[in-house]
């Protein structure tokens, strides 16, 4: 008899012999997407306040944790530039430091497009995370006692 194994595998179609752990993380994956598009939608509509899309933010963060941040971070990757812009004010106002190193990854990147690019700044700028900042910080002050 031949013993199956225990490794995900991806099958071509949707049949009922899924593994279940797999078939649970396809179907989380899916509902992340949804609601980072639900998301740059509600953005992108001007009859939400900035509250009540903090707010839906927060509950999106508390359903899945740091793979939102990972995810919006993914969606940066987008041809509409209005929609880039709803992703990086929504990376903005979540203001998560999990997504730092990333996106300073992704500005210099020179084989990302530039648009791309310019939208990774532009949330580094918006979480106050620039070269100006950052040396800021990094200065020491010395103060002459008389």
């Amino acid at each position: 008899m031949e013993k199956k194994s225990a490794r995900l595998s991806r099958p071509e179609t949707a049949t009922p012999g899924w593994n279940i752990v797999e078939h649970e993380v396809l179907e989380s994956r899916r509902q992340l997407r949804s609601r980072v598009n639900e998301l740059i939608r509600l953005a992108n509509s001007s009859t939400l306040t900035t509250g009540e899309i903090r707010q839906q933010l927060l509950l999106a963060v508390a359903t899945f944790g740091p793979q939102l941040a990972t995810q919006l971070v993914r969606s940066l990757h987008r041809d509409d530039y209005q929609e880039r812009q709803s992703v990086v004010w929504l990376l903005t106002l979540l203001n998560d430091p999990a997504t730092i190193t990333p996106l300073q990854r992704m500005t210099g990147n020179k084989r990302i497009p530039r648009a791309i690019r310019l939208s990774a700044s532009l949330a580094l700028a918006g979480m106050g995370i620039t070269a100006q900042t950052i040396d800021n910080h990094r200065r020491t002050r010395l103060y002459a006692i008389s």
